[in-house]
């Protein structure tokens, strides 16, 4: 099996819970957003995103020859990702400075840099997809990723705009999550069927996943609680209630970290070793 690569965790997940704000930053703005939401978001994304860029050096067996890693673009997805989480980071100020302004270009400066952010998250996923680790060699590694972009950064969202948002604002988050959190599920029961068709490799991950005590509790943190509190607000239709928001981002987050630590120690035939 792999090892639990925290450093990994931290810069994957908080990384993604960045760019996912600073995307659904851009969708909401499609209308009127309280702006003391607004910045109060946008400078969470930037403090997130400067932490995961500091775990990830962490990673690094030698962080002093951070620099070397952008110079196989050709060729690298690890270049790649560096590359573009960089430009990212450089956009983030630039959309910063706009959300400081009273009418400043914030949309624009957003989707430039949820681009970066989404090419840098989608980087980040291809460097894992190996052949000579069916675990990872699917198009699921990436779709993980992506759904974890989705999915906490919604419900970032949508604790700091419970009390500020318009109604409509918050069942649009609501919604966003649930479908994430669906097609989590849904994506997992295909990866699960999938792997068990991939060889002794494979099936040695099916039987780990299954095994651990950890992969039941991301089950119940990440899939059941936020399901059934979800189809019970859907089906009542009642105002958004914080307590049920901060429910939700509680028992995601914790669901997520869970998820891209077992992510790692899934890794049947290969071992992650430090970047030199």
């Amino acid at each position: 099996m792999g090892t639990m690569e925290w450093p990994l965790v931290l810069f994957t997940v908080l990384g993604e819970t960045a760019i996912g704000i600073i995307f659904v930053l851009w969708w909401l703005d499609r209308a009127e957003v309280d702006p003391i939401f607004y910045k109060k978001a946008a400078l969470l994304s930037g403090l997130l995103l400067a932490l995961a860029l500091i775990a990830s050096l962490f990673h690094l067996g030698r962080p002093e020859y951070a620099y070397r890693a952008v110079s196989h673009l050709s060729t690298s997805w690890l270049s790649r990702e560096i590359l573009c989480f960089l430009f990212a980071a450089v956009a983030w100020l630039y959309f910063y400075s706009q959300v400081r302004q009273p009418k400043g270009k914030r949309r624009l400066a957003a989707g430039i840099t949820s681009t970066f952010g989404l090419l840098g998250i989608f980087s980040s996923s291809m460097i894992y997809v190996l052949p000579r680790v069916p675990a990872w060699d699917s198009v699921q590694t990436p779709l993980f990723f992506l759904l974890t972009t989705g999915l906490l950064g919604g419900l970032t969202c949508l604790v700091l705009g419970r009390k500020t948002l318009k109604l409509s604002q918050l069942q649009e988050l609501l919604l966003i999550v649930f479908t994430c959190v669906l097609v989590s599920i849904l994506s997992f029961a295909i990866y699960l069927s999938m792997l068990n068709t991939a060889g002794m490799e494979g099936m040695s991950t099916v039987q780990f996943l299954l095994a651990s005590p950890l992969f039941w509790l991301r089950v119940v943190a990440n899939w059941l609680l936020p399901l059934i509190l979800l189809v019970t607000y859907f089906s009542k239709q009642k105002t958004i209630n914080a307590n049920l928001v901060i429910m939700l981002f509680i028992a995601c987050s914790i669901g997520e970290l869970l998820g891209r630590a077992l992510f790692y120690l899934s890794a049947v035939g290969i071992s992650i070793t430090a970047l030199k």
